[in-house]
């Protein structure tokens, strides 16, 4: 019997060995054909070991950069960044492990992501000041770069912004479940090694799968980006640790006098349950008159703009580029009195 399970469990290791090493070439033959079918937009900079990826169009000062909500790659601005270049540089990115960028270190908070931005400025050659436009999540991160750079930042437009006291504000179906502090590297930890031994890869399915990026259109191309297992895990490991993220913004008392422009959704989504409905809408007043209105009170040069018929994600690309375009404008007009 000694003998019997001595051989059980070698051949237990050897499949297990030969199960990691299929998984893992698997996951190597997808990176190689995620290459090929995903050809790069935008280029590679260098910040310090890894690479991230950049898109600039247009000339002029300030420069607007755009931080994505979520798990979007910076792809997703490029009609905006195409309306804002007539009138000043106009910038997207992708954050570590979204879209073309490499993945970044733990823990991917909204410091870590900050800082990440501004070796990727600097290193790509894109002077400040800067006008960070963000959306959603993004708009926090643009929050804490501002915090971190602010002799670097000129200007901001926050886009349906989060907000930290979401947590504690908004209704308990609205809200993802978080793990304990103890628990966030250790989920970390197995989420790369998920991704490193083809896991993920296996569970997701693929966007538009016989078609190239070239026959696919904005959505596929999007959808197509968002489930490399490197975003996958990217999006899963900065929810991880987003009440740190939450604190780094709840740490920020002032923005100073910088023209600060708060584009807020004023209508809730519709859920299709008439109690969850309710429940929404009543946040949707916390979110419109205390949240986002504390936000363009951050600056003594902020003001609110409520649009009244657009939920969270739906805020006319046509009104985000006129609060840009003014945000721009009142820097150069402070410049030109200096």
């Amino acid at each position: 019997m000694g003998r019997l399970t001595k051989i059980v469990l070698k051949g237990l290791a050897l499949l297990i060995a030969l199960a990691l090493v299929a998984g893992i070439t698997y996951e190597r033959f997808g990176c190689m054909r995620d290459r090929r079918r995903l050809p790069q937009i935008g280029r590679s900079v260098d910040i310090g070991g890894r690479t991230l990826n950049i898109s600039c169009l247009g000339t002029g000062s300030p420069s607007v950069i755009f931080e994505s909500g979520g798990d979007a790659p910076g792809l997703g601005w490029t009609s905006y960044q195409a309306e804002v270049a007539k009138f000043t540089e106009a910038c997207w990115y992708d954050r570590a492990g979204i879209g073309w960028s490499d993945s970044g270190p733990y823990p991917r908070t909204s410091a870590a992501i900050a800082r990440d931005l501004h070796a990727l400025l600097k290193n790509a050659g894109v002077p400040p000041p800067y006008v960070l436009a963000g959306a959603s999540f993004g708009g926090m991160n643009s929050r804490v770069y501002a915090e971190l750079y602010p002799a670097e930042v000129a200007g901001l437009v926050l886009i349906d912004s989060g907000h930290e006291d979401e947590p504690l504000r908004a209704p308990k179906f609205y809200l993802a479940r978080t793990a304990p502090r103890y628990l966030w590297r250790p989920l970390d930890l197995v989420f790369r090694t998920a991704a490193f031994v083809g896991l993920i890869r296996l569970t997701e399915s693929s966007s538009a799968p016989n078609k190239n990026f070239s026959q696919m259109n904005p959505e596929e191309m999007i959808a197509a980006l968002r489930r490399q297992p490197k975003s996958v895990v990217a999006n899963i490991t900065t929810g991880v640790v987003l009440p740190e993220s939450y604190d780094e913004a709840r740490a920020i008392r002032t923005l100073g006098d910088i023209p600060l422009i708060v584009l807020t959704a004023g209508t809730p989504y519709d859920f299709g349950d008439p109690e969850l409905n309710r429940q929404a809408a009543a946040y949707q007043q916390v979110w419109i008159h205390e949240l986002q209105a504390g936000l363009a009170r951050l600056s003594t040069h902020g003001r609110q703009i409520v649009v009244p018929d657009a939920n969270h994600g739906t805020i006319p690309q046509e009104l985000s580029v006129s609060a840009i375009r003014e945000v721009v404008g009142q820097v150069r007009a402070e410049g030109a009195s200096q």
